[in-house]
């Protein structure tokens, strides 16, 4: 496997929240500076639409802890309204981030696989040497994420 290849196994708790109020905010890429305020810098929708439909696409800005941006388009690959979202990741970051919903007492659990080439030539280069610090990148991200999300769920 190339050293530029991450893979990422995550799994959210959204108390308080339905499958399907998590889907219609996680299947809106649009959304993502709205709600992961911390990561997300903007977002720009790529053709004209109102709702995520499968072949959406939006141009992302995103960043973690280190200091570098990473730009991207993001596309709808697969939607299941409440069940399932799933994006191709195109541009710095070349890859499959996947969340299928499932509802539990109290909630819904969010388990999320993405697989990723890292593009960026810089993280490309040194992944070799600082794969572990790259991860580690990703995953300050991801507390983020899910406290975010409920943050937003809950004000809406």
């Amino acid at each position: 496997m190339p050293a530029n290849t991450y893979r990422f196994v995550e799994h959210w708790w959204i108390p308080g929240a339905s499958p399907d109020e998590v889907y219609q905010v996680i299947s809106d890429s649009r959304l993502l500076p709205q709600w992961w305020k911390a990561v997300y810098l903007e977002s720009q929708s790529l053709g004209e639409w109102n709702e995520p439909h499968v072949g959406s696409s939006t141009r992302v800005k995103a960043r973690g802890f280190l200091p570098y941006k990473l730009n991207f388009v993001l596309e709808s690959t697969a939607l299941q309204p409440g069940r399932l979202v799933e994006v191709k990741a195109i541009g710095d970051f070349e890859g499959i981030w996947h969340a299928t919903l499932s509802s539990e007492p109290g909630g819904t659990h969010v388990d999320i696989d993405w697989r990723v080439m890292v593009e960026k030539p810089l993280v490309r280069l040194l992944s070799p040497v600082l794969k572990p610090l790259f991860a580690w990148n990703q995953y300050w991200t991801t507390p983020r994420a899910e406290v975010e999300l409920r943050t937003y769920l809950r004000a809406r």
